[in-house]
């Protein structure tokens, strides 16, 4: 049930880690890791009621511990604002838009990506951070102004 699950959606699960954890050889690592210890538990899992969130979960905890592994310390948002940015290719605006992202208010910075990159729903992801439907959409949205002021400052 869950490997099927995963291996449904494993384009969500490899972009949105893709994007949270800046590489792909990491979002690799952290989705092979998942997918082992959710084949370990499979028994275990016959309990979950919601999939999605539950997957979801377990892979916003990776990328965090990761990133705290590896020292991942993101811009502060004078130093966003601080870059002299000339973008020369997509790969350097996704870079640019990452950056930004990362340096968001936290309240929208999960939301934004579970939306963006793995283009989950609002219920789903109200689900996965365990707050309102209502919440996640207002957050979103936060977020969303918050870029649409600091792109056009850059």
């Amino acid at each position: 049930m869950v490997t099927q699950w995963m291996e449904e959606h494993k384009q969500s699960l490899f972009r949105y880690a893709c994007y949270h954890v800046g590489n792909t050889t990491d979002a690799e690592d952290i989705l092979q890791d998942i997918y082992l210890r959710m084949l370990e538990k499979s028994a275990d899992t016959s309990t979950i009621t919601n999939l999605q969130a539950y997957v979801y979960r377990a892979l916003i905890n990776a990328c965090l511990s990761h990133r705290r592994q590896v020292g991942h310390i993101p811009l502060s948002s004078d130093e966003v604002m601080d870059l002299d940015y000339e973008p020369t290719s997509f790969e350097d605006e996704a870079e640019r838009i990452r950056q930004l992202i990362e340096n968001m208010p936290e309240k929208s910075r999960e939301i934004v990506r579970l939306k963006t990159y793995a283009s989950m729903t609002f219920d789903a992801i109200a689900d996965v951070m365990r707050i309102s439907p209502t919440t996640a959409k207002r957050r979103y949205y936060e977020g969303l102004e918050y870029l649409r002021s600091k792109y056009d400052d850059l």
